[in-house]
């Protein structure tokens, strides 16, 4: 079975997914991978609770009106 891989960076989690997986419809995380992107999960779920998202957006002049607005 195809292997999830997960590059961590200073700004951003990569998660690369063979191809072949996507053929199959299944993929393996590895213990550290699945950790990480559990942790990223439950990181986003917070947002989520705490109400730091924003959306969703009818078109892209609401979006950025939205951002504007963010940044004051």
């Amino acid at each position: 079975m195809p292997e999830v891989t997960v590059e961590k960076t200073k700004n951003y989690l990569i998660v690369k997914i063979p191809l072949k997986a996507t053929e199959e419809g299944r993929a393996e995380f590895s213990p550290r991978a699945q950790k990480i992107v559990d942790s990223a999960i439950q990181e986003g779920m917070e947002d989520i609770e705490a109400g730091r998202v924003s959306g969703p957006f009818r078109n892209m002049k609401e979006f950025k009106s939205s951002l504007r607005k963010a940044k004051r």
